[in-house]
């Protein structure tokens, strides 16, 4: 039993998520021909599923772990809980964030996930890292795992607080 409980503790296995990948996009493929709306159904479920599966395993990687609500940029700046129920609260722009996911630690904002769509060519890379700069975020592209929202078709970027080290 303990055993059990230590496997489930440990960083999620490369080849996990390859077969997670693999099953969603196989998914994705079946769902492109399908023409009964409970099938349809069934395997949009089945999609959202494996999402969230993904999700958990790249925050799992991080120690980060999924929060059930959104929170602004603001919040994630400051690595805060929250702002004050969204009055005045700074918005994500959607040139920014694409189906985020929303991580804490410690109760606390700590990233978000996005999964844009096209290339990211240089020059948008460097639009992406000006606006989340001037949010107070800093815009990273994990090498160590892929976009699971629609494999091939998204790029995954993750904004997170960015440290000031002009005070140090």
């Amino acid at each position: 039993m303990t055993q059990i409980a230590k496997k489930t503790l440990t960083a999620a296995d490369d080849s996990e998520v390859t077969a997670l990948l693999q099953a969603l996009v196989d998914t994705r493929s079946e769902l492109f021909g399908a023409t009964r709306l409970p099938h349809i159904r069934y395997l949009q479920n089945a999609i959202v599923a494996l999402q969230l599966q993904l999700a958990l395993l790249f925050g799992k990687r991080r120690r980060w772990h999924l929060s059930r609500s959104d929170f602004s940029p603001t919040v994630l700046a400051r690595g805060g809980l929250f702002d004050g129920r969204g009055v005045h609260a700074v918005t994500w722009s959607h040139d920014v964030v694409d189906h985020g996911y929303f991580y804490r630690k410690d109760r606390k904002a700590v990233a978000v996930a996005s999964h844009l769509y096209g290339e990211l060519n240089e020059a948008k890379r460097r639009n992406i890292t000006s606006m989340a700069a001037h949010l107070g975020l800093k815009a990273e592209w994990p090498e160590d795992f892929p976009s699971w929202w629609a494999p091939n078709s998204t790029t995954l970027v993750v904004y997170t607080a960015r440290t000031n080290s002009a005070a140090a």
